[in-house]
């Protein structure tokens, strides 16, 4: 099982590709409230044995856990980040190469994806690119522009099917 930090990670890398940058991230986990983050959450358990199947290996496994209490107990300081990127690489999740990472196979993804509470997966990706469109300089925008309003999209289509 991961620490609870890491699973709010791996949901937010989720969001941004099968590729996608440490920095980024790190810039979401820190402006993003636990509240938001909580209220994201799917609060029940998370069945992922099929993706771990598929995969050959216990790691989507490790992202199944109840999740209703996820937001308690870590800081979310620079130390705590670095933790669970270590752990992105010791579990065999992501590889990690300076600031660039990636997703060792779709199903972890698709896996630390479903984390996401259905209802609240549109609202989440557009906060994501909120967060980014505000806080990325402008080189790094440049670089990220189409991730950033791929995500803002997302909170757009949803405000319009619900009117």
């Amino acid at each position: 099982r991961l620490q609870e930090e890491t699973q709010r990670m791996l949901m937010v890398a989720s969001c941004l590709g099968a590729t996608f940058r440490l920095s980024a991230v790190m810039e979401v986990m820190k402006n993003i409230s636990r509240v938001e983050m909580r209220d994201s959450m799917k609060s029940s358990m998370i069945s992922v044995s099929g993706t771990a199947a598929t995969m050959g290996s216990s790691s989507a496994s490790l992202l199944s856990s109840d999740l209703s209490n996820a937001c308690t107990d870590q800081d979310g300081s620079d130390s705590s980040y670095a933790s669970s990127i270590e752990e992105f690489e010791e579990e065999g999740l992501c590889e990690v190469d300076n600031e660039e990472c990636r997703f060792m196979h779709d199903q972890i993804q698709s896996a630390a994806f479903e984390l996401i509470n259905p209802e609240q997966r549109d609202s989440f990706r557009g906060r994501i690119g909120s967060i980014l469109l505000r806080s990325l300089s402008p080189e790094e925008l440049e670089a990220s522009l189409f991730e950033v309003v791929g995500l803002l999209n997302c909170a757009a289509s949803n405000a319009t099917d619900e009117e």
